[in-house]
C-alpha cells in the first residue's frame, strides 16, 4: 500500500473506511481462530506480542475516538464534498507512521506502552469495539468540513491536527501495528 494523499473528503473517507473495515475483519478472524497463548507470545525478535500491539492501539483509540466525536460535535454540518488540505505536521505524522515510508522505530510514549500480562481476548474485543466506533465516526465525518475541525494530538495536546489528518494518522498507525502483529503470527 503506497502512501497516498487524497484530494477530496470523499476519496479520503472511502479509503479510510475500506482500511478500517479490513482491520476489523482481520481482528475478528484472529479472535475466532487464534489461541490465547499465541496472542500473548512475544515476537521472535523480542518485540510486542499480538495482544500488546492491539492493547497499544486501544490506548490511542481511547483518546482519539472521544476527541473525534468532541471535535465533530462542536461544528456545523457541511454536507458538500471538499478538498483536503493536509498541514505539514499532518503529512509528517502520516508519513512517519505509514508502513512503507515510516521505517524508523519509535519508542512508545509513557501511557501507551502495553503490559506484558494482558487479558488477550478482552484486548481483542476492545479493539473490535473501537473499530466499530471508528467506522461510525468515519460515517459521521462525511457530514462535516474536515479542514475546519482540529484534534489535539495525544502526546502533546498543544499541537493539533486537522480531523482529516488525525483520522488518517490513527488508521495508518493501526495498520502499522496490525502488520507487526501479523509478522508475529507468521513467525509462530
Amino acid at each position: 500500500m503506497a502512501l497516498t494523499y487524497f484530494d477530496t473528503k470523499e476519496e479520503l473517507l472511502d479509503f479510510l473506511t475500506q482500511l478500517a473495515e479490513k482491520q476489523l475483519d482481520k481482528t475478528v478472524e484472529w479472535r475466532q481462530s487464534i489461541d490465547v497463548t499465541i496472542l500473548l507470545q512475544p515476537s521472535n525478535t523480542g518485540g510486542w506480542s499480538m495482544a500488546q500491539c492491539l492493547s497499544h492501539l486501544n490506548a490511542y483509540s481511547d483518546y482519539y475516538l472521544a476527541s473525534f466525536r468532541h471535535g465533530i460535535s462542536t461544528h456545523e454540518k457541511y454536507l458538500q464534498n471538499h478538498s483536503i488540505k493536509s498541514t505539514w505536521l499532518g503529512r509528517l505524522a502520516i508519513k512517519s507512521m505509514h508502513p512503507e515510508t515510516g521505517k524508523s522505530k519509535f519508542k512508545a510514549m509513557k501511557g501507551y506502552i502495553p503490559d506484558t500480562e494482558l487479558p488477550a481476548l478482552e484486548v481483542l474485543d476492545t479493539f473490535i469495539s473501537h473499530q466499530k466506533n471508528l467506522l461510525e465516526v468515519l460515517k459521521l465525518a462525511r457530514n462535516y468540513q474536515l479542514n475546519q475541525i482540529t484534534i489535539p494530538i495525544s502526546i502533546a495536546k498543544f499541537l493539533t491536527l486537522r480531523l482529516a489528518d488525525a483520522l488518517y494518522f490513527l488508521i495508518i498507525h493501526q495498520e502499522r501495528h496490525i502488520l507487526q502483529a501479523e509478522r508475529n503470527l507468521k513467525g509462530k
